[in-house]
């Protein structure tokens, strides 16, 4: 099997191998199209504004007696057929694509199709190969590809002003991002989109489970809200900034890990009066007016606890216990209530010695 260095082609140039029939994009071992409007939308959208995508791998085989190049595609059917598709006019990208959301091609401005016309597209080409070295390639592409986790398949699945919302909010923060609440390999996987769909969760309904599956039935109940029935972008940004003004310290430690930043992140929200009472309860926590006073002593009580996380536990100081056992199991609400306690009297200015 002869292959071939990465080459880059025009979409102009993919449009009119199609057109001319030297495109397949049905190869016996390809699948169906099953990509959502979402996902097209948001593939167009990247192409539009110049962001790179994967790139795509053809089989190329030249026949003989026609002389014409045939091209099948080996890996990258659905990106292709969704360009097409988009360059038909066969249909208008929604709200994945930002304010370009309604938009056909035909919509755009000229300078904006000669762009997306222009576009490069990465590929690599086996030439003349066989369809038994063709279905090993493409056997072995597949058993490589990395599963879809929870967030990507909310992010595929829903299309709305909530899951919007949360896409913006989460560009918004990356001083958030950069205490290491969720790693650069985490935002890839669109974990900060479950982050910060979870915080708006807290404030839609108060605390809940964090399950992938009930951050999903939060999607689900929030998909026929619009924007203006969301929390406040100020209020959120605002506890944002607080919260991380309390991790400063501690960028990259223990305490600055997902689990204890949401239950950090509805103290504050407690302390703010933007956090609704459900299944957590604030009968063993100082009242709200008592917190964020001093915002030395809170930061130094929660340098406590972090010393506390990485301390032996023979050597640990027994009030600290139940914080430290609450890590078992994150998620769930028993282990939530208790670090919420724990940090709201640290909001109080009261380190776990003081209990």
């Amino acid at each position: 099997m002869q292959g071939s260095a990465p080459q880059t082609f025009t979409i102009a140039e993919f449009l009119k191998w199609s057109d001319d029939k030297e495109l397949n994009l049905n190869p016996k071992f390809q699948r169906g199209p099953v990509w959502a409007p979402p996902a097209r939308s948001y593939l167009i959208d990247s192409i539009i504004r110049g962001y790179p995508v994967p790139k795509l791998l053809l089989r190329t085989s030249i026949d003989r007696d026609t002389r014409r190049t045939i091209r099948d595609v080996v890996d990258g059917q659905q990106r292709l057929r969704t360009i097409i598709d988009f360059a038909a006019g066969k249909f208008a990208l929604t709200s994945k694509a930002g304010e370009y959301r309604g938009f056909r091609y035909a919509d755009l401005e000229d300078e904006e199709k000669d762009a997306f016309l222009a576009y490069k597209l990465t590929c690599e080409q086996l030439i003349n190969a066989s369809d038994e070295d063709v279905l090993e390639v493409f056997l072995r592409i597949n058993s490589y590809a990395v599963p879809v986790n929870g967030p990507e398949l909310r992010n595929a699945r829903f299309d709305n002003d909530f899951s919007s919302y949360v896409k913006e909010l989460s560009h918004s923060i990356p001083h958030v991002w950069d205490l290491g609440v969720a790693s650069n390999r985490e935002r890839v996987r669109m974990v900060d989109h479950s982050t910060v769909a979870e915080l708006l969760g807290f404030m839609i309904r108060g605390v809940a489970e964090g399950a992938d599956s009930d951050i999903t039935a939060l999607y689900e109940s929030q998909k026929e809200t619009p924007l203006e029935g969301l929390p406040n972008r100020a209020d959120f940004l605002d506890v944002m900034k607080i919260t991380a003004e309390l991790l400063k310290d501690y960028k990259n430690e223990a305490i600055a890990s997902r689990p204890h930043f949401l239950m950090l992140a509805a103290a504050v929200l407690y302390s703010k009066g933007l956090l609704p009472q459900s299944r957590l309860t604030f009968d063993k926590v100082e009242s709200a007016a008592s917190m964020l006073l001093d915002m030395d002593s809170a930061i130094a009580a929660i340098g406590h606890l972090n010393t506390a996380i990485d301390t032996p536990v023979e050597d640990l100081d027994k009030r600290a216990l139940p914080f430290i056992e609450a890590r078992s199991s994150s998620q769930r609400i028993p282990s939530r209530q208790v670090r919420f306690e724990y940090f709201c009297h640290a909001l109080a200015g009261k380190s776990f010695y003081d209990l």
